[in-house]
């Protein structure tokens, strides 16, 4: 399913945000949004996951507008991973991934048995965890578990928050190595935030620079991770060189700007 953002504008307050954002992702893409804190990434998933409403502009899901859709509508269309999940004592992974259908009606929202909560598990390998209290959890195996509550719902679109967040390293790997794995068995559409440009540039096959509210770049990463935007972007002098075993551009930051 398609994700279309057309001159697209926020602002917090008297706060702008985002200024004239364009963006069309298409069905089965996998996308990172990627740029220095507080320049609108989270925004613009959240505008995305119509969580917040735009100043002006419009978003269509799979050509249809957003605003007109309900928010069991929207959770039809697309599952989003928070940076953070509320806070849910005594709940086993099987009690929370029955919640996928539920994702915006508060922590537990209306209980929904999901005919693909079984193969969501086992996708996320998280199956053997079924009845593990969330609390007993590692952080890495939370975010699988929150992966599967996301799979749950049968979505074309899925909408990740800084997915590696507070993860050690190998967890990062094996969080997005999931994803992409969900993204081929699936067939998702995959829009994530990212803070680590060496990931975005491995996993993410387009990415999508913001900087002072708008798109500063837009391509793949071989086009898009050059000198040029972490001096403009993020603010710091590095060097780019490519990654022979995966392909990809790594970033070597030298001084900050």
């Amino acid at each position: 399913m398609s994700v279309m953002v057309q001159d697209l504008h926020f602002s917090y307050a008297t706060r702008p945000v985002l200024a004239g954002i364009d963006l069309t992702v298409e069905a089965g893409e996998f996308v990172a949004l990627v740029g220095v804190n507080g320049c609108g990434k989270s925004t613009l998933l959240r505008l995305i996951a119509g969580l917040l409403k735009p100043s002006s502009g419009r978003i269509l899901l799979g050509g249809t507008e957003l605003a007109s859709l309900s928010r069991r509508q929207v959770a039809q269309r697309l599952a989003v991973l928070h940076q953070t999940l509320p806070p849910v004592p005594a709940l086993t992974v099987r009690e929370l991934v029955r919640q996928g259908r539920y994702p915006h009606r508060g922590p537990l929202g209306l209980l929904w048995e999901s005919d693909s909560m079984d193969e969501a598990l086992e996708l996320a390998g998280v199956a053997h965890l079924a009845d593990r209290v969330l609390d007993t959890l590692s952080g890495g195996e939370r975010q699988r578990v929150r992966l599967a509550l996301a799979v749950a719902q049968n979505t074309g679109i899925l909408l990740l928050d800084e997915p590696t967040a507070h993860l050690d390293i190998r967890h990062q790997l094996e969080v997005l190595e999931l994803v992409r794995t969900l993204r081929e068995a699936r067939g998702l559409t995959v829009v994530t935030v990212l803070h680590e440009l060496d990931h975005a540039a491995r996993f993410a096959e387009r990415i999508v620079a913001l900087h002072e509210g708008r798109v500063w770049a837009d391509g793949k990463p071989t086009e898009v991770i050059t000198p040029q935007l972490l001096a403009d972007v993020f603010g710091v002098a590095g060097r780019v060189v490519m990654d022979e075993l995966h392909g990809t551009p790594r970033c070597l930051l030298d001084a900050a700007l």
